[in-house]
């Protein structure tokens, strides 16, 4: 039942495209809307016929099946269009029709299933026979046609519970690998004889044995069973000793050990053991005369119509085996019988067409890519036939090649350019000096030369060998090809592009940001030496002292600093410069005063309030004592930790009372370096900075805080958004 799955949808499987599609085709197909609703209602019906229950029921001191839900009852009768009255009777109840009145029987629970599913079973197999002819009218309207017919069948079945369904099946796969070994077979000897070579035949596999077992007249398990639904107290018990009666010596057939129902059979692809229970239920599978009464008088037209065609196909051939004794002797009218002769039909139609044969292998059984079940595999090569074909190809001449072929196919190991002619003679040639050659490893036909297994893999051994070199040649030089154009177009574009791009940036720079830097710098110059001076007025014995108790506004040496910075600082804790052996202590440049510098006429239209209200994530600004949680101005997410970074680094320099003249140094680049690696960091950092120096109580901090803006400055420029802001 569908209710039980628990999960209606399949990984790249799209229910609703599939079904926009069965519409779509019925439509090609002339399906009309009137049979297309009897369609889903007849699927419909059945799928609600699963989830009718029974009880058991005392009447009357005997046993009755009691429908649980009569509400499932009412759904299917519905959709079938017949009385839900007549159909409940029909499931729990057995009509006896004698020639005064028509006597009702209640069912027990087993056999109210047993009628439910009949019922089941063939509204499905009218609804597939009707499918099946109307859309062979359509496509396939004309007897004389000439047609394509393909056979889809599942293969070999083996279940934990196997039983007379998975015999069928077993069944028709024997006998059709029966006639797959014999047509295969033939095919290899017509080859052989049409070459006129040398060949002596081989036996190959022959189930007849199984076969004859399970269908064979007059004991074989298939005739034993029809011959059981003859009899009324017939029973599954009965049809298993009657089995091992009769085949209890066969090899092919094995008795259990212990006194169960079941027996063995031993198939082409394994054993496998049949548990016979509802055995002769499921072959004498017919619907009672008074069901199809009931579906004949359904409102329904394609219900009706479907179950009176049926209903006059049984009539005529009851008709038949009455007149006819012998075919009432011997054709029983159970499935078993029907399948036995569908199958012969079947094998009637293969005789008279040229079979292809196509083996469909399933890598595993979760339907994913790139996995490989090696188990599953070769159990469905056993199950197909697959190994016993091979068999049968290795015990001849597997390789065959026309002369033309097998020349030009193996002429590069010899190194030959000119064409030789076609036949047999040069061909023998070719195979000595290619390889050793041992008796009866090859022959010559009329136009083919065949070859084994172990030669034909031989010589394309060495053909492979010789087409991996001459390819990997070629990708080589073609690679190689390529590459130098495409490096060279490359080379050639870029070059200019850059060039572009230095020059127009290059211009912009200079013309727009100029004078800003100018007056930027000076004015922190003017600041720095301004501080510079008064300090130096503060006494020379207390600056060691107050120096390490006013610049330390909070301590800010516990805050965490890059390893390397660390490793640094405490290369360069003497005082001492790193490198200061190589390096030329050179005059500072003197900054030249300009008498013409101005601001800007509009800078007072700059003010850093209104950058902080529109660029800073809050509009506050002012000197901070703690790390930042977020970053002042709105940044991409994955700049946000650099900028917290940044801002820790720049309250342990302007705080830090332990650094030394070097350390400060070094300790300032580090931070600048960050700005240079980092451009989408650069107006972060200086509004940190500005931030920090901004109405700072702390001289000295504040200090430090004004050269490090001043270094930065003399380093990287502001956006253009920032520049006049930072002015200001």
């Amino acid at each position: 039942m569908t209710s039980m799955g628990g999960n209606c949808t399949i990984e790249g499987k799209d229910d609703g495209e599939d079904f926009r599609r069965l519409l779509s085709a019925m439509d090609i197909l002339c399906f009309t809307p009137e049979e297309q609703n009897g369609i889903y209602r007849l699927l419909s019906s059945v799928l609600h016929l699963g989830n009718v229950y029974f009880q058991p029921h005392q009447v009357e001191g005997q046993e009755s099946a009691l429908v649980v839900s009569a509400q499932e009852i009412r759904v299917v009768a519905e959709l079938l269009q017949v009385s839900p009255e007549s159909l409940q009777k029909a499931v729990t109840y057995k009509m006896t029709d004698t020639v005064r009145e028509k006597i009702y029987t209640p069912l027990t629970v087993d056999s109210a299933l047993d009628a439910r599913d009949a019922v089941a079973k063939i509204l499905y197999s009218l609804l597939f026979s009707w499918l099946t002819e109307r859309i062979n009218g359509r496509v396939y309207p004309r007897n004389e046609a000439l047609s394509i017919s393909i056979l889809d069948i599942f293969g070999f079945e083996e279940l934990q519970v196997n039983s007379f369904e998975q015999l069928c099946i077993n069944f028709a796969n024997e006998t059709l690998q029966f006639y797959f070994n014999r047509v295969v077979f033939q095919e290899e000897q017509e080859e052989y004889m049409r070459e006129q070579i040398q060949w002596q035949q081989q036996p190959f596999s022959n189930n007849q044995a199984c076969l004859d077992l399970i269908a064979a007249k007059p004991y074989g398990i298939l005739r034993i069973l029809d011959d059981q639904c003859g009899f009324p107290q017939a029973t599954d018990h009965t049809f298993l000793q009657k089995c091992h009666y009769h085949h209890g010596n066969n090899p092919l057939y094995a008795k259990p050990k212990m006194p169960l129902p079941e027996f063995t059979l031993k198939h082409y692809a394994g054993k496998v053991t049949y548990q016979v229970h509802k055995f002769l239920d499921k072959n004498f599978d017919l619907v009672r005369q008074d069901v199809l009464d009931l579906f004949i008088q359904s409102r329904n037209r394609m219900v009706s119509s479907l179950f009176l065609k049926h209903s006059e196909s049984l009539s005529q051939q009851r008709s038949n085996l009455r007149r006819n004794s012998t075919a009432r002797r011997h054709q029983a009218n159970t499935v078993s019988a029907k399948f036995q002769s569908s199958l012969q039909e079947l094998l009637g139609k293969m005789e008279r067409c040229n079979p292809y044969f196509v083996r469909c292998i399933k890598p595993n059984h979760q339907k994913k890519p790139e996995m490989f079940d090696m188990d599953l595999v070769n159990t469905q090569l056993l199950y197909c036939g697959i190994m016993e074909t091979i068999r049968i190809r290795k015990q001849g001449y597997p390789a065959r090649l026309p002369f033309h072929s097998f020349l030009s196919r193996y002429k590069p190991l010899l190194c030959l350019k000119d064409p030789l002619p076609a036949d047999g003679e040069n061909c023998v040639i070719m195979l000595h000096k290619l390889c050793p050659v041992k008796q009866g490893s090859y022959q010559v036909g009329v136009s083919k030369i065949f070859l084994k297994e172990e030669l034909y893999q031989l010589l394309e051994g060495k053909r492979d060998r010789v087409l991996d070199i001459a390819a990997m040649t070629l990708q080589r030089y073609t690679r190689m090809c390529f590459a130098r154009q495409n490096f060279l177009k490359f080379r050639r574009g870029i070059t200019r592009f850059e060039a572009r791009c230095r020059g127009y940036l290059a211009r912009k720079k200079f013309a727009l940001r100029r004078k800003y830097l100018i007056r930027l710098r000076s004015a922190v110059l003017l600041i720095v030496n301004c501080q510079r001076y008064m300090r130096t007025v503060v006494e020379p014995a207390r600056k060691a002292e107050e120096d390490r108790i006013n610049r330390e506004v909070v301590n800010v040496t516990t805050l965490p600093i890059p390893a390397e910075l660390a490793g640094l600082l405490q290369a360069i804790s003497g005082g001492e410069e790193l490198h200061s052996d190589c390096l030329a202590v050179v005059q500072a440049p003197k900054v030249q005063v300009d008498p013409q510098l101005t601001l800007p006429l509009d800078i007072n239209n700059y003010l850093m309030t209104h950058y902080i209200r529109t660029m800073f994530r809050e509009p506050l600004f002012g000197m901070l004592t703690a790390p930042l949680d977020n970053s002042l101005i709105r940044l991409d997410e994955e700049l946000k930790q650099g900028s917290l970074n940044v801002f820790i680094l720049i309250l342990r320099f302007m705080g830090d009372p332990n650094l030394n003249g070097a350390q400060e140094n070094m300790f300032g680049n580090y931070i600048i370096q960050r700005g240079l690696a980092n451009p989408s960091l650069r107006d972060e950092i200086l509004a940190q900075i500005a931030n920090q120096v901004w109405r700072n109580p702390n001289m000295l901090n504040s200090e430090r805080g004004w050269l490090l803006l001043s270094s930065c400055l003399s380093t990287f420029l502001p956006s253009q958004r920032l520049a006049k802001y930072l002015l200001k």
